[in-house]
């Protein structure tokens, strides 16, 4: 498993409030990394990314084991589905939310598999063998014209509504969400962020600094600074699992 972790959520340089939601959970059996991007006025984006790490807390406890990927996915689709039951009411009675909801994804670490649930444009990436893999798709307008070949990656990049999410918990009663499992797989890291972060540093740059000799701790921090040093025009929020050098992961 992972040695290092730390996590860290940033207000920004612009946004007058923080609508992100991050921490790690962990127990002898399994660790469960979360991050969540609010949205909505009124601070509603907020309450919703709240919602994601309140649903988790309510079912984790120091027993929790995951054997079997398929138990966790239908764990992970129960408290998915109860978060957007949640969002759609809290709008229902407040109607100043409307607009509510929240990206999420949420990695979870067994001893014979890693598996991440995500929604939205939060995103996942994986360290192995000094490369740099985003594994998960963002759930956007231009993503989906860039997989319809009507946008190349060059143009996606500044593209004016490349923050158009098309799925998040509470836009939609259906839930729809991205389920991936990977079984032992040799990893270096493992790399969770809001797109506060990815949309004001590219995937070199991040590259360079998970290379560099540096705490996992400072890791974290420079990634912010950076964001924050390139216009910081959202909340940051970072979630960085790390193995020490010579010990097994997976």
């Amino acid at each position: 498993m992972f040695d290092q972790m730390c996590y860290k959520t940033d207000i920004g340089k612009i946004r007058p409030h923080n609508e992100d939601a991050v921490k790690i959970y962990k127990n002898q059996n399994c660790t469960i990394v979360v991050i969540a991007d609010g949205m909505g006025g009124h601070e509603a984006g907020e309450v919703a990314s709240a919602m994601v790490l309140h649903s988790i807390e309510e079912h984790f406890n120091e027993d929790l084991i995951f054997n079997d990927s398929e138990v966790l996915r239908k764990w992970l689709k129960q408290l998915l589905q109860q978060v957007n039951e949640n969002i759609l009411s809290y709008i229902e009675e407040h109607h100043l939310s409307h607009g509510m909801g929240t990206t999420a994804i949420v990695a979870v670490m067994t001893e014979s598999f890693i598996a991440f649930a995500h929604i939205g444009d939060s995103r996942a990436y994986v360290l192995s063998h000094d490369q740099l893999r985003q594994i998960t798709k963002d759930h956007t307008f231009v993503r989906k014209l860039v997989e319809e070949g009507k946008l190349s990656e060059q143009e996606a990049k500044n593209h004016p509504h490349r923050n158009i999410i098309m799925n998040a918990l509470g836009v939609n009663k259906s839930l729809k969400f991205d389920y991936l499992v990977l079984e032992r797989y040799q990893l270096d890291a493992i790399l969770l962020c809001t797109d506060g972060l990815t949309s004001m540093v590219d995937d070199q740059e991040i590259l360079s600094i998970l290379n560099e000799k540096r705490s996992t701790e400072e890791k974290v921090n420079l990634l912010i600074e950076l964001a924050n040093r390139n216009g910081g025009t959202d909340n940051i929020s970072v979630a960085l699992c790390e193995s020490l050098e010579g010990s097994d992961c997976l």
